[in-house]
């Protein structure tokens, strides 16, 4: 009878029929920020910055310098693949070839991309793939730690946590063989894609340079200046597990062969860039798992965002995303 009247009362509370005594203290409710009390705290909370270092750690120390076509880019295709298949998504390792002059000859080399699978849940599939990229060669010379080891250790976080995860879309974790030759690798890629797959495409997540401490603040980059899906679910991830973003205008990343195919795309980077930019000197050392752990944060509770299983709940949650038309900063890359 007791637990009758109290929830006569609670009702009567809820609908404003019973003004409740000046002594009893009734909390607000708590804002939508910081995650703890959004709806994709189940994945922020797994984001683990030490598993991103070890995955920077392994590409930029123990195998070094990554150039396309050299087994050194071989060894880490063939270490990316072992971490996607733990996570027991579909791996394809696609081949590609380009070529580069050597000691004053023109030769052919093999590059790849590498492909992993997340698919939608059988019974909510919209149809729909998001792709999430980064390149995972360096540059002659250049160990490559946040340029990209850093975007390949975020990429492949973000896979661990979401493998496991419902979603109604299909979301495919894409790393990138021979951007630095100008892109081939995206390239290719896209140019493999069907028509029908271009337009169940929802959009495509970037990360390029997201680890040097002595980088600037993070940014989103769309090709033409314009904001799009990608950035404005990325400025809304932001407000509840970061500070707030803003966008502006680069290419010459990965993002701009899926925007050329007509697919919305940014690159998640920050700047200005840091001084170690394609230097022997971008090394483990100047690495900072805080900027990697917030770009992983704010893409993840994106791609959450966009792929998630749709409930009536969460629709009318009151700390579900709300729409965020992020600003544009002239900020240069």
């Amino acid at each position: 009878m007791k637990k009758l009247s109290k929830l006569f009362i609670t009702i009567l509370v809820a609908v404003g029929l019973v003004i409740l005594p000046t002594t009893l203290k009734v909390e607000a409710s708590p804002p939508s920020k910081p995650a703890s009390q959004a709806f994709d705290n189940k994945i922020v909370k797994k984001i683990d910055k030490e598993k991103i270092y070890n995955h920077v750690y392994e590409l930029s120390v123990d195998i070094g310098i990554r150039v396309a076509g050299t087994k050194e880019e071989k060894e880490a295709i063939d270490y990316i693949v072992s971490q996607y298949q733990s996570y027991g998504l579909d791996v394809e390792v696609q081949p590609f070839e380009f070529q580069r002059r050597e000691d004053g000859e023109i030769v052919t080399k093999t590059s790849h991309n590498v492909i992993a699978t997340k698919k939608a849940h059988k019974n909510h599939d919209t149809g729909e793939i998001i792709y999430v990229g980064s390149h995972h060669d360096s540059v002659p010379g250049s160990p490559g730690a946040s340029d990209n080891a850093s975007g390949i250790g975020v990429n492949m976080e973000i896979a661990r946590i979401l493998s496991k995860m419902p979603t109604t879309s299909e979301i495919r974790f894409v790393t990138f063989g021979a951007e630095e030759l100008g892109l081939l690798g995206s390239k290719h890629y896209v140019s493999t894609l069907t028509e029908d797959e271009k337009n169940r495409s929802m959009g495509m997540f970037n990360f390029d340079m997201v680890g040097s401490e002595n980088a600037g603040e993070m940014i989103m980059f769309t090709v033409d200046g314009e904001r799009n899906i990608i950035t404005n679910t990325g400025a809304s991830s932001s407000l509840r597990v970061s500070d707030s973003l803003t966008y502006g205008q680069v290419g010459r990343s990965d993002h701009q062969s899926f925007h050329d195919a007509g697919i919305p795309a940014a690159v998640f980077s920050y700047a200005p860039l840091e001084p170690e930019y394609h230097q022997p000197t971008d090394t483990i050392d100047k690495i900072s798992k805080e900027k990697m752990e917030e770009v992983a944060k704010v893409v993840s509770a994106s791609i959450y965002q966009l792929a998630r299983k749709q409930t009536p709940a969460l629709d009318h949650s009151n700390v579900a995303p709300e729409p965020v038309e992020p600003p544009y900063e002239d900020r240069p890359l």
